[in-house]
């Protein structure tokens, strides 16, 4: 568990609600994917029916592992997107009194952006997982907690936006045009995902 994860809730939202640079946007979209995968979670623990047989849970015991990872994953992306944003103002702060200070400075800058990139480029991608594994607890789970699925398909399909928005916002600095033009095409085959799956678990619970 990450350092921020651990954190009595009362306690990170008044962190986010500081006014300081981290935990910003990124920090969020991935609590709320890990909040989305936990539902999901949830609601593949629960019987189908009452028999709750084997039959019914052999699609729900697959899903349980892969979500309870992803929402590891997005714990520690939390941490992973603080640590990356703080080392690109660490860069900002950087002397550059000479020539080869701007020099090594905008190397740095440059760096810690592609590093500060990667880390909600992943969010949005463990989150279009998590959208993939709720398709089927939408099929195959308790119609009783529709509810629950839908909260927490919205969350992370908000999560995964979220995440979009900083990969983009931190693209738009960069002049790396081999490195904005690959992770453009990682961030847009990710939200199709996003969309496609999101899209197939409603229709699943409307069903």
């Amino acid at each position: 568990m990450s350092a921020l994860a651990g954190l009595p809730l009362h306690e990170f939202l008044n962190r986010v609600a500081a006014p300081t640079p981290t935990p910003g946007g990124g920090a969020v979209a991935a609590l709320a994917g890990a909040c989305g995968a936990a539902l999901g979670e949830m609601v593949a623990a629960l019987p189908r029916t009452r028999q709750n047989a084997a039959s019914e849970r052999a699609e729900l015991d697959l899903v349980l592992p892969a979500l309870s990872a992803a929402r590891a994953r997005l714990e520690t992306l939390v941490q992973l997107d603080v640590e990356a944003f703080d080392r690109l103002l660490r860069a900002f702060r950087l002397p550059k009194d000479t020539d080869a200070q701007r020099d090594a400075r905008r190397a740095a800058i440059a760096d810690a952006t592609k590093d500060a990139t990667l880390v909600p480029l992943e969010t949005a991608r463990v989150c279009a997982d998590v959208l993939t594994l709720l398709e089927t607890v939408a099929g195959a789970g308790n119609r009783a907690a529709a509810a629950d699925l839908l909260v927490a398909i919205g969350i992370v399909r908000a999560a995964a936006d979220g995440a979009a928005a900083n990969v983009r916002a931190n693209l738009d600095t960069l002049d790396d045009q081999a490195f904005t033009a690959s992770s453009m095409r990682r961030l847009a085959a990710t939200l199709e995902d996003v969309t496609h799956s999101a899209h197939t678990a409603l229709g699943s619970l409307q069903a």
